[in-house]
């Protein structure tokens, strides 16, 4: 007997693929990652070149993060091992995002709070050593916090105090941080471009166009590198599976990563997520090879496991107690490949896969429950007759939901033309 699984769970942990397929968390390590050559090798020569920076964007769960961090490790060595993190929240501000590269060069903003009511009470004096060019001077002056913070928070001023260091500042998910706050980075950056430091920031973020992420500075586009991330090819996809196999020493069945190429839509982390819970249900049995039978017993899982925000909107879109024409419409929008798509679009794949002719009076009469012109559905309307998914994740996650229902098809991802 072995009622909690225990002998299924040490053969999953003595594989290593937890190592491998990861969902949850960027990739870390070069040695784990696979494709978006070309992405990698742009960005790095972005950063080695004087007066360049670089800034990556694309749709949430394409692997930004991921890439960004085999950027950073692979050019570690050029910049003296000197890589700096920043994953930014929705509470940063300018001065907590710049507070890292302020201490590299001695000047440190923590201090407590009952520090900085006596210093904005002039009862008080702050010794904060006084730099030159990001060099410590022999003496020291006596500020209060309320100087030193107003200061820091110039774009200007911290330009100064750190153009000499010789690093890579990785800034990921700046697309949380308010509109102000992006237009002082992306100032930053100019002035540091301006002096020609040594050090080089990498922007990470969620968004359609990088004038986003730096809140339209236009004088910073000459210096700041663009590089959009698209969806993984359908190549990519089948390279991450075949590869990852091999490393945990299993074969995933072409019928198998065929499955999973469909429902991944060129999104990493479905890829990562459905070859992670198959390939513990092959494991834990002591197989070594993937079947589509294994991908199908994984569904239940890897629904369970995905963004509850998209599990949350699915089911609240498809919720009803007398018809499954919700769920059977929204399957028959995540199977059109074009990112934006028609009403006569939308009929046409609903005739496909059920085998049923409608009418846009039927049609609509569904629609208004799952279509708005906002985001708080799962369809929004850009025009009459003319949807997309709010979430260009959503189509992933509705195959994967309905995994058994929908057949096997080509996905046209851009990547592949």
């Amino acid at each position: 007997m072995d009622p909690f699984d225990i002998e299924k769970e040490k053969r999953i942990l003595s594989s290593g693929v937890r190592d491998i397929f990861t969902p949850y968390q960027p990739i870390m390590s070069h040695g784990l990652f696979y494709g978006r050559s070309k992405e990698i090798t742009a960005i790095i020569q972005q950063i080695n070149t004087p007066g360049q920076h670089s800034i990556l964007f694309g749709d949430r769960g394409v692997g930004k993060s991921s890439l960004a961090n085999v950027v950073a490790e692979t050019l570690k060595p050029l910049k003296n091992d000197n890589l700096i993190k920043k994953r930014c929240d929705s509470d940063d501000t300018f001065i907590t995002i710049i507070e890292k590269l302020l201490n590299e060069v001695g000047i440190d903003l923590q201090v407590s709070s009952s520090q900085q009511q006596k210093a904005e009470g002039g009862k008080v004096g702050i010794k904060i050593p006084v730099f030159d060019a990001g060099v410590e001077s022999k003496s020291t002056d006596t500020v209060s916090l309320k100087g030193v913070s107003d200061r820091a928070n110039s774009p200007s001023w911290v330009a100064e105090k750190v153009k000499d260091i010789n690093a890579l500042f990785l800034l990921d998910e700046i697309d949380v941080i308010g509109k102000e706050e992006k237009w002082k980075v992306a100032e930053l950056v100019k002035q540091l471009s301006d002096e020609g430091s040594p050090l080089k920031f990498l922007i990470v973020g969620i968004a359609e166009t990088a004038s986003e992420l730096t809140h339209g500075h236009k004088s910073v586009q000459r210096c700041l590198k663009e590089t959009p991330l698209p969806k993984l090819s359908d190549s990519e996809v089948k390279g991450i599976i075949e590869e990852g196999g091999t490393r945990i020493g299993v074969k995933f069945s072409q019928s198998a990563i065929r499955k999973i190429v469909n429902v991944s839509a060129g999104y990493a982390h479905f890829t990562h997520l459905l070859s992670l819970k198959a390939s513990e249900k092959a494991i834990g049995e002591g197989r070594g090879e993937i079947a589509l039978g294994h991908i199908q017993a994984a569904t239940d899982d890897a629904c369970g496991d995905a963004e509850g925000v998209l599990r949350t909107a699915y089911n609240e879109a498809t919720r009803s107690s007398n018809t499954e024409e919700f769920r059977k419409i929204l399957i028959a929008a995540s199977s059109i490949t074009d990112v934006e798509f028609k009403s006569s679009s939308l009929r046409l794949a609903y005739e496909r896969l059920w085998g049923v002719e409608i009418n846009q009076g039927w049609l609509n009469n569904y629609l208004q429950k799952i279509v708005s012109d906002g985001n708080h559905t799962i369809l929004r309307r850009l025009a009459k007759g003319v949807y997309k998914f709010n979430d260009p994740r959503m189509p992933s996650y509705i195959r994967l939901a309905n995994l058994t229902l929908l057949p096997d098809v080509e996905q046209e991802n851009t990547a592949d033309r």
